[in-house]
């Protein structure tokens, strides 16, 4: 027998720690593995990787007994409260002191325990300075511990992992792929092996790339179907994979499935996955009832919620303490967790969630589940959130060999946990791993390439990388329209701009797309297109005419249309938009069908006066709705409630108290609501006309109406890409300015042949100019001061001023007779924390009041106006 056998398999050696170290291995480097590496294991752990992916001999020296780390930690812990790059070391530090290495702590010559093991499947010892074994067919053969890797030697090789399965199949000598692909894509293709990061832009054919290295490490290469998988982010691209790998059929599940096949494995029995009304059920149970509000969901934010917790590994307390409306939330976490454990069942997120509770749990589970993830295929690496992150390295260790496709430029699921992160800093979550990024844009014409690569560059979070355009790309100047409009020429622009495309030879409906930043931005479209005529694929509904400020703003325009008819429980839905500070006893004074006159007739009639003054003001707005209306258009209208009555701020105030979740804003679905009446200028018909656009069914083979964050991945010959406007491109709720060029990014490129971009001239996007290259380029932001440490906890609270303690008994007394009267907990309300603040700061104005720490738009809608009014009451 050779010792250590040919340089290129890269051998070691494991002696006793001050023992003799073999010939072969006298110049190799030494690893000591004593109690400190078993206590902490990472720095031995990098060294003993980066040897072992190498192929670099190296000594590791024992000084204890390994048993110590042979049998795979056990981790009692809430999966949120560890990252991503959470490290079971003991499952690395077994599997690197073994794998590719001899044994010499005995007496005798080293042993080679994978030749011990093939020969239990079969083999037989190998000849005196030959090979390690040979091969029932009469082949001597090399039984390779390395990284999985093709291997070009005097004799036959059979793979670790192969043995491991209780077979003794040959690798075939190594050969190319055999598909034609590009370069860039036959690099990625043909990957050696080992972790690898595919970037892979817009139109670069990842999936084809995906395919083709499927199609190589199971038939060319004849890799066991048992190790590898791939995994696909949902049921769409799973189907879709499987459908061109249909020749060779390789294992694909997507990420729920993959979490889903762990648990039922577990328990013996797959779980039932509860609907969603199921879980709604559940969750109303656990947290406390609160005040229905017209219109609303309260079960939902919960639903958001416990996502943030479990895909995205954050805290209960602190996901509940950012939002104003998820009271109780960390209280119902584990006894939501514990009912479903209790009925055997999970919802959506729980498959991941609770197969990465289960990873962490059970050791010898792990171990065992990690056999089948040898090699691991990630497609669309981008859209993954830390819990997923999370699963697919545990399954993939000890070698980290995960084939990671994506692209950091197309990460706009920041909400939800997504991070371009995970592709910036790939080699961190696996080791060593390679680089292989696509460079060319085949689905997109050279305007439109040149324009993405321009406005991406202004981004600093990203793997930096070359776009081209592909060799036939359309090269024509008008493939990329920069539209610039009058602000009441957005509706006509879009149509405009449709109907010019659906008039040229070939294009029908279905190849055309239209896309915005937000949902309630499409109304003008799917208004525009459907009352013109156009069909439609859209995913709007009706429900956005019953948002807050849409359905304040009808409700202004139906007073304005019929001034002597007002209907109360209109007047009772404006009379808080914008806030007036009017009690809830008002509300019975406005019953029934008033004129103007009446209603400032009301306010004569009322003891307390400052309420009286309040009406009058009310009476006043009014007024000046119904004279606009007597003269103006639907458009004229609708600025005067948002302008000049206060519409727009006091919806901006909601907008301000909340964060950006790739959804609508008030201000956004007041902005649609303008756009719209552009193309409807009679006030007294606009409703009944916009509300008779919905009756029209919408159907597949229309152009496609959607959001940017509902399409990616998907494509069209013709895409409008509209509302590219400060405020809304980036957003004004939006955090990440980066993400929103990522935003733009892969809106345009959803396009083939030919993308319109449309912009209010009186206020464009500054992405605009970043597009053409034109803007200043801003210096690269300073990271984050570390915010300072939390001062300790004193043994109660402080005593405040007398204006102050006056305020906070008043609002005590308030809380109480109002959590009395909703049938809720007094935190639901207000808690202790936040009602102190509210005492302290003593706001004046609702604008004032938002800034208090706790108040966000759900409390302040709810609250707000009664606090203030305490607050008064209380001289504060």
């Amino acid at each position: 027998m050779t010792v250590p056998g040919p340089a290129a398999l890269g051998r070691g050696v494991v002696v006793r720690a001050g023992g003799p170290v073999p010939a072969p291995w006298a110049g190799a480097p030494v690893v000591v593995v004593d109690e400190a590496a078993v206590a902490e294991p990472g720095g031995v752990v990098a060294a003993l990787h980066e040897a072992w992916a190498g192929r670099r001999p190296v000594v590791v020296a024992l000084a204890v007994d390994p048993a110590l780390f042979r049998a795979p930690a056990c981790f009692e812990v809430d999966p949120w409260t560890l990252s991503p790059s959470f490290e079971p070391w003991h499952d690395r530090l077994h599997f690197l002191v073994w794998a590719n290495t001899y044994d010499a702590r005995g007496d005798g010559p080293p042993v080679w325990w994978w030749a011990r093991k093939a020969e239990r499947a079969g083999a037989r010892p190998g000849p005196a300075g030959g090979p390690d074994v040979v091969l029932p067919d009469g082949r001597p053969a090399w039984v390779d511990g390395g990284p999985r890797s093709p291997l070009d030697l005097d004799a036959a090789v059979v793979h670790a992992e192969t043995v491991e399965l209780g077979r003794l199949d040959a690798a075939p000598p190594p050969v190319p792929p055999t598909a034609e692909l590009a370069p860039d894509q036959l690099a990625a293709v043909a990957h050696a092996g080992g972790p690898a990061r595919v970037i892979a832009p817009a139109g670069s054919g990842k999936t084809r790339v995906l395919t083709e290295r499927l199609r190589h490490l199971l038939v060319d290469r004849r890799w066991e179907r048992e190790g590898v998988l791939a995994v696909a982010y949902n049921k769409k691209a799973q189907e879709e994979l499987e459908q061109r790998c249909a020749g060779f059929r390789p294992h694909v599940r997507t990420l729920n499935s993959l979490g889903y096949s762990l648990l039922g494995r577990a328990a013996g029995r797959a779980p039932r996955v509860l609907e969603e009304r199921e879980v709604r059920r559940i969750v109303e149970d656990l947290v406390p009832r609160r005040q229905r509000r017209v219109n609303t969901d309260p079960i939902g934010p919960y639903l958001e919620a416990l996502s943030l917790v479990r895909l995205g590994l954050r805290s209960p307390e602190s996901v509940e303490n950012e939002r104003d409306d998820v009271p109780g939330l960390a209280e119902a976490f584990g006894p939501f967790r514990r009912r479903l454990a209790s009925a055997g069942v999970v919802d959506f997120d729980d498959q991941v969630y609770g197969a990465v509770e289960l990873l962490l749990g059970d050791g010898e589970f792990r171990r065992a589940a990690q056999a089948g993830c040898r090699h691991l295929l990630v497609d669309e690496f981008q859209d993954l959130t830390p819990a997923h992150v999370l699963m697919l390295r545990l399954l993939a260790a000890p070698g980290l060999d995960v084939f990671g496709v994506g692209d950091d430029d197309q990460v706009i699921y920041g909400h939800a946990g997504a991070d371009p992160g995970f592709l910036v800093d790939y080699d961190r979550y696996f080791p060593g791993a390679a680089d292989h990024p696509l460079e060319v844009n085949y689905r997109c014409p050279v305007p439109v390439v040149d324009a993405a690569r321009k406005l991406l560059s202004y981004n600093d979070l990203r793997v930096p990388k070359e776009i081209r355009p592909g060799p036939s790309a359309d090269t024509a100047a008008d493939a990329l329209v920069v539209h610039r409009h009058r602000p009441d020429a957005g509706s006509a622009t879009v149509r405009s701009v449709v109907e010019e495309w659906l008039a040229e030879p070939g294009c029908e409906p279905a190849q055309v797309a239209v896309l915005a930043r937000v949902n309630s931005l499409l109304l003008a479209p799917h208004v525009a297109l459907s009352s013109a005529g156009v069909p439609i694929d859209s995913v709007l509904r009706p429900d956005v005419l019953d948002r807050t400020g849409v359905r304040a703003a009808l409700a202004y325009l139906r007073i304005a249309a019929d001034p002597r008819h007002i209907d109360g429980n209109d007047v009772v839905e404006v009379h808080r938009r914008p806030s007036r500070g009017l009690p809830q006893w008002i509300a019975k004074w406005l019953r029934g069908t008033f004129t103007v006159d009446r209603l400032r007739a009301i306010a004569g009639r009322l003891d307390d006066a400052k309420v009286a003054a309040k009406v009058e003001d009310l009476v006043d707005d009014l007024e000046l709705v119904v004279a606009a209306a007597a003269s103006g258009t639907t458009r004229q209208v609708l600025d005067v409630v948002k302008d000049k009555v206060g519409l727009g701020g006091a919806m901006g105030l909601l907008d301000s108290s909340r964060a950006d979740d790739g959804g609508s804003s008030h201000l956004d679905d007041l902005e649609a609501l303008e756009q719209v009446a552009d193309l409807h200028p009679d006030v007294a018909t606009f409703e009944s006309w916009l509300r008779g656009v919905f009756h029209r069914e919408t159907a597949p083979g229309g152009v496609t109406l959607s959001t940017v964050h509902r399409v990616k991945g998907r494509e069209w010959d013709r895409v409008a890409v509209f509302g590219v406007t400060a405020g809304l491109v980036p957003h004004r709720l939006a955090e990440d300015e980066e993400e929103e060029r990522r935003v733009l990014h892969v809106a345009v490129t959803r396009g083939r042949h030919r993308v319109a971009v449309l912009a209010d001239d009186s206020r464009p996007s500054p992405f605009l100019d970043e597009l053409a290259g034109a803007a200043d380029r801003r210096p690269r932001a300073a990271a984050p001061e570390a915010r300072p440490a939390r001062a300790a906890r004193s043994a109660g609270p402080e005593a405040l001023p007398p204006e102050a303690a006056g305020a906070e008994q008043a609002l005590r007394a308030w809380r109480l007779e109002r959590c009395r009267r909703d049938g809720v907990p007094a935190y639901v309300v207000l808690n202790d924390r936040h009602l102190r603040a509210v005492a302290t700061r003593r706001p004046s104005t609702l604008a004032e009041l938002r800034r208090v720490d706790g108040i966000g738009p759900t409390r302040l809608e709810l609250y707000g106006e009664e606090i203030l009014a305490v607050l008064e009451a209380a001289g504060a």
